[in-house]
């Protein structure tokens, strides 16, 4: 299989890299052509539309927004942090293709499937984080 992989870490220098480095050789090892485009602060060379197109599935290594995410739509992704592809991109290399496999995978550009909204025992939206801590919804 073909996959194309974007990397981008919050200063965009080693981790961007490394992940980068991590999913190739994964690829490789496991017989699969991967390519990768970073997005650091060096700038990134943005993939050709049909090198997109060609490709049979999508992994975000990313702690930042994608930039251009739009030029991916419909292709089945993965969207994690550069730790995780640093440390573990074989994984995500075959959890893709099995979501590809059997059906599950997201797409670029489809709508996130709503979330459940929890509720208090009163039967009102509890309220999370901060403010639920301050006024007693996240107990």
């Amino acid at each position: 299989m073909k996959f194309v992989c974007v990397t981008s870490c919050i200063t965009g220098i080693a981790h961007t890299y490394m992940a980068a480095e991590a999913l190739e050789q994964a690829g490789k090892k496991l017989g699969h052509e991967v390519l990768v485009e970073t997005q650091g602060s060096a700038g990134s060379n943005p993939f050709k539309q049909d090198v997109i197109d060609s490709a049979d599935g999508v992994i975000f290594a990313v702690d930042l927004e994608v930039n251009g995410r739009d030029r991916f739509a419909g292709k089945p992704f993965l969207q994690v942090g550069v730790a995780k592809a640093i440390n573990g991109a074989p994984a995500l290399i075959e959890q893709l293709i099995a979501q590809i496999n059997d059906g599950t995978a997201a797409k670029v550009g489809d709508p996130a499937p709503a979330k459940p909204v929890a509720e208090s025992s009163d039967g009102e939206p509890k309220k999370k984080g901060f403010f639920g801590g301050l006024f007693g919804g996240g107990h």
